[in-house]
């Protein structure tokens, strides 16, 4: 039975190889890529010697350093690596249109349909995998399957260089036996509850029953249909851009306060909701996480059954997902909001109910002030919205103009 035609890319550590590659004495040493003159500096990437000491990216710098003196600080280049990430996905396009970015050194590419210029699809990876080296001198994780989170998984299993071609049959054996922490979508507020049901790997989260998937959180079903490697969306080339807008607010000092954080995501989803209505465009899903102190996050998302498209239906989105993230007594450095599920704005306005159209008029008068006068002249009157918006999509949008 052959393999699937879902590529994943998976280019490991890419800021580290990059250094590697142009200065042989980082080679085999532990050292990160971090902008050590940051007041609150960051982990960005580590070398395969820094990953087995115990460092991973997102960490904080001062952390590094304390877990492993003297570890070594590379300055980061960020136009070279994008310059890398870019001739990736350029070497991808040849052999395929259908290739999607997903994310610094992630690449999903569907290979079906071009087996009459470059043979079977573990044939055409084979042939990628050889341009990459010689261009760029990376070597990504591949990984074929049936599905995009198949792929995924297994380009972590066969992490830093390796490649597997799955076959249907494939594909469920080798997910279940991961642990958890390898399914995209667990993160570690989710791994703590999993733990708290004995469940170490993705064999059991495949096997929860539907209440026990709606037990363990808002994405609990979505987990587990993936868990079971049932995932049938498609490789999208769309520019990222396209496919959601996103936005984020860091806070001056950290906080732990949730009204501060429901303020700045008011200002957040507006700015973001206005975005999409000046290109005609609504949304159905807003993704949030939270970014802590000690450099680890939590994820909250949330899903309306229609498109929206207003201010206040966005910040029911985002708080409904703030609420889902929260979790952890732990300040707050910043909050990242996202929303997604992007289609052409509707419907036409003699569909709205009369509540619907009064409030659309009144969002289409403050876009009207927005773009004569600058997103600074509105200000939302946030503690009505946010009294509004507490699991209701359907708040009034209030503003004053200054």
């Amino acid at each position: 039975m052959g393999s699937g035609t879902v590529l994943h890319v998976n280019a490991v550590g890419l800021m580290a190889s990059i250094e590697e590659g142009l200065d042989a004495s980082l080679r085999g040493r532990p050292f990160v890529v971090a902008n050590e003159g940051g007041a609150r500096a960051v982990v960005l990437d580590v070398s395969g010697a820094a990953h087995r000491e115990g460092l991973r990216r997102g960490m904080p710098l001062s952390a590094a350093r304390a877990f492993l003196p003297g570890v070594a600080i590379v300055a980061p280049r960020l136009e070279l690596y994008r310059g890398a990430e870019d001739r990736l996905w350029r070497l991808a396009l040849e052999y395929t249109p259908l290739v999607e970015r997903a994310g610094p050194g992630h690449l999903f590419v569907d290979l079906a349909g071009t087996g009459r210029l470059y043979g079977s699809a573990a044939d055409a990876t084979q042939r990628f995998r050889s341009r990459v080296l010689a261009d760029t001198g990376l070597k990504p994780a591949l990984a074929l399957s049936s599905t995009k989170t198949a792929s995924k998984v297994a380009t972590r299993v066969f992490r830093p260089g390796g490649f597997v071609a799955l076959s249907p049959g494939e594909e469920g054996l080798l997910v279940r036996r991961q642990p958890a922490s390898l399914l995209p979508g667990v993160g570690p507020v989710l791994l703590g509850r999993l733990a708290l049901l004995e469940i170490d790997d993705i064999g059991g989260i495949a096997d929860l029953s539907d209440r026990e998937a709606r037990a363990i959180g808002p994405k609990g079903p979505e987990l587990v249909s993936r868990a079971r490697c049932r995932d049938d969306s498609p490789v999208d080339p769309r520019p990222r851009e396209r496919r959601s807008v996103s936005g984020e607010a860091v806070f001056e000092p950290d906080t732990t306060d949730p009204d501060t954080i429901r303020l700045r995501l008011a200002a957040l989803a507006a700015e973001l909701a206005f975005s999409l209505r000046k290109d005609g465009r609504a949304f159905r899903r807003a993704e949030l996480s939270l970014w802590y102190t000690d450099g680890l996050s939590s994820p909250g998302s949330a899903r309306s059954a229609r498109t929206l498209c207003r201010d206040d239906e966005a910040l029911g989105l985002a708080l409904a997902a703030f609420e889902r993230a929260r979790g952890r007594r732990v300040r707050v450095r910043r909050v990242v909001l996202s929303l997604s599920g992007i289609e052409a704005a509707g419907p036409e306005l003699d569909l709205f109910e009369p509540e619907d159209l009064r409030l659309v008029r009144l969002q289409a008068a403050l876009d009207a002030i927005r773009g004569r006068y600058g997103g600074a002249a509105i200000e939302p009157c946030a503690m009505l919205a946010l009294g509004a918006a507490h699991g209701a999509a359907h708040g009034a949008a209030h503003g004053i103009a200054r």
